[in-house]
């Protein structure tokens, strides 16, 4: 299982539904790679978009100074950096090969 550990606010993604589209071939040049038609936003905005009711309340434990609570909402999106697109290209078979769509990733607010 793979996983990210405290990402910046400025981390890019796009939602969980988006999805690429390949742009007609122009004839010149290497053949257009897919695409999204959106930019990728960054994952506090997601966040923000997903609205408080996506957020539940936990206790997580019990202290001797009281209970230990806070809220989290579980946002699935597709990761689109450039670490996250050049994994995605090695894992489709490379760059030429590869069918456009990032993967899906769970995301813990």
């Amino acid at each position: 299982m793979s996983y990210d550990l405290a990402l910046n606010g400025k981390e890019v993604a796009h939602p969980e539904d988006a999805e690429p589209h390949q742009p007609a071939y122009g004839g010149l040049g290497p053949p257009t790679l897919p695409r999204y038609r959106t930019p990728p936003r960054a994952v506090c905005v997601l966040a923000a978009k997903a609205g408080a009711e996506r957020f539940t309340e936990v206790t997580w434990r019990q202290g001797s100074k009281g209970t230990m609570t806070s809220r989290f909402a579980v946002l699935t999106v597709r990761p689109a950096g450039k670490q996250s697109l050049a994994a995605a290209q090695e894992a489709g078979g490379g760059r030429n090969r590869w069918d456009g769509v990032l993967p899906v990733q769970t995301l813990l607010v």
